[in-house]
């Protein structure tokens, strides 16, 4: 956008400060299950964007007290296994828990053990 805030219309303005507003309360250490805003922020793109494309990714939501819901895992999934992403090696490979976050470890191991639990590997 070129155009400084005060050079917009108030009603662009206050929905680009809701915008901000959303971003930066956005938390989403130790969250399991993600709102729609919270999944669209954690996979870096527009809500825009995620509602548009979460199929493509067989990315299905749940349905919790009239909201819906992403399970932070299968958001990441659906990231790591993108076409670009993928390990020359294998197509299913896991990265090492040696080179990633605490988090990020944490959340493959919850991934390997649901995986195992529902028959996967």
């Amino acid at each position: 956008m070129d155009e400084s805030p005060a050079e917009l219309p108030l009603e662009q303005e206050i929905a680009l400060l809701r915008q901000q507003l959303t971003t930066l309360r956005i938390g989403l250490s130790g969250k399991d299950w993600l709102t729609v805003e919270e999944a669209a922020h954690y996979c870096g793109v527009s809500l825009s964007q995620f509602n548009t494309k979460a199929g493509e990714y067989d990315l299905s939501p749940r349905q919790f007290m009239g909201k819906k819901h992403y399970e932070k895992n299968e958001l990441y999934r659906a990231i790591h296994g993108s076409g670009s992403w993928r390990s020359r090696n294998t197509a299913t490979s896991i990265p090492s828990v040696g080179a990633t976050s605490p988090q990020v470890a944490e959340a493959l191991a919850r991934l390997r053990r649901r995986e195992n639990r529902n028959g996967k590997r």
